[in-house]
């Protein structure tokens, strides 16, 4: 995935991206693991818990698959535009309806971000206070969630409208004029990425995939 992200250019915000959604779950894998995980190497006491190694292994394991979860579906959002993913599944068979469901839910948390930091600034200009201590913080989060989801609802009103003057609901397979541009060199990979796939599930099923040390 990093070299990826490098050859995209993207590296440094897919590892802060990565880190924080990580973060959390991190440090209870931690505690949990370490202190809670039986072994019979113990590092160090605190109280009636041991951190054993093989906690520690464990634990370190676990946060690499997560890592690795993590900066994959980190990598797909930064380089992939979700109106060409979804026109692209579209083009290919996807049903009209599930293409406009799969690009509504891309796209619900950044225009809901969007959505909220306008309204923020439209409320400041009022004279809400949403930078100043946690408690004047708090008070403002009414003000700013009301808004939110009204103009979500709304939004979802006038596209769906939108969309039926448009005939979205007319039965039959609709001709899209844009096609994402797709190389040979793209193809080779993509071809190499589903063998190795195939291959390492293959080996895991038939406990052949090498294993580290």
């Amino acid at each position: 995935m990093l070299p990826a992200a490098v050859i995209a250019g993207v590296a440094g915000r897919l590892v802060r991206i990565s880190a924080l959604l990580t973060l959390p779950i991190a440090i209870s894998v931690i505690l949990v693991s370490v202190f809670t995980r039986a072994g019979t190497h113990v590092l160090f006491t605190i109280g009636p818990f041991d951190a054993t190694t093989e906690g520690v292994d464990f634990a370190g394991q676990t946060l690499v698959r997560l890592f690795a979860i993590s900066t994959s579906i980190g990598l797909f959002g930064l380089t992939t535009e979700p109106r060409s993913f979804v026109l692209d599944l579209e083009r290919r068979g996807l049903s009209p309806r599930f293409a406009f469901v799969a690009l509504a839910t891309l796209e619900a948390v950044p225009a809901m971000v969007e959505r909220a930091n306008i309204i923020a600034s439209a409320q400041r200009a009022r004279g809400l206070d949403t930078e100043g201590s946690v408690r004047a913080r708090l008070r403002g989060l009414l003000p700013l969630a009301g808004p939110v989801v009204l103009s979500s609802l709304t939004e979802v009103e006038e596209r769906s409208l939108a969309l039926e003057v448009r005939a979205f609901g007319k039965p039959g397979r609709r001709e899209l004029l844009w096609r994402m541009p797709d190389s040979t060199a793209q193809l080779a990979v993509r071809a190499i990425l589903v063998l190795a796939l195939i291959a390492a599930i293959g080996g895991r099923i038939t406990n052949t995939f090498p294993r580290l040390p």
